[in-house]
């Protein structure tokens, strides 16, 4: 899981050789990609993505064009994993708190740039903080791995 790539090229590099170490299955992007050139950078991965729009993507269109060509998905709030979860970039409570009471086991949120999990019984709220690393200093990442929930500095 990821989140605000914030077009900082080098950090998406760096970010793109650690997930292939960790053998990925797919990636969850919670928002503010920001350009297309950005998104490009993550094709590297080789696997399916999952992007939720965030506040400052402003070439929607395009963003999606790029998304459809590659066979990810792309949206406002998105699914991913067969049911798993679902990805938000926003932060707006009604719409948290909807999905903090949905059937999902993961919820994944993004725009603060903070790191953050929360348990809620048997599901994860989490906001892997943000890549791009302008906000907190810090780069930062979240692993999925057998039900339990990790971040990653990098």
């Amino acid at each position: 899981m990821i989140s605000d790539t914030h077009d900082n090229v080098p950090a998406i590099r760096e970010l793109v050789k650690r997930l292939k170490e960790e053998r990925v299955e797919f990636v969850v992007h919670a928002g503010d990609i920001i350009a297309p050139f950005s998104m490009k950078e993550l094709k590297a991965l080789g696997v399916k993505i999952y992007f939720a729009f965030g506040n400052n993507d402003g070439e929607r269109r395009l963003l999606t064009k790029i998304a459809e060509d590659n066979g990810w998905e792309i949206g406002d709030i998105v699914t991913f994993g067969d049911g798993l979860g679902v990805v938000y970039h926003g932060t707006d409570p009604r719409i948290v708190e909807v999905l903090k009471n949905s059937k999902y086991e993961l919820i994944v949120l993004g725009h603060t740039h903070e790191a953050t999990i929360e348990r809620l019984g048997d599901k994860y709220v989490v906001n892997p903080g943000e890549v791009c690393g302008y906000l907190t200093g810090n780069r930062t990442y979240a692993i999925y791995d057998d039900g339990d929930v990790s971040i990653v500095q990098f």
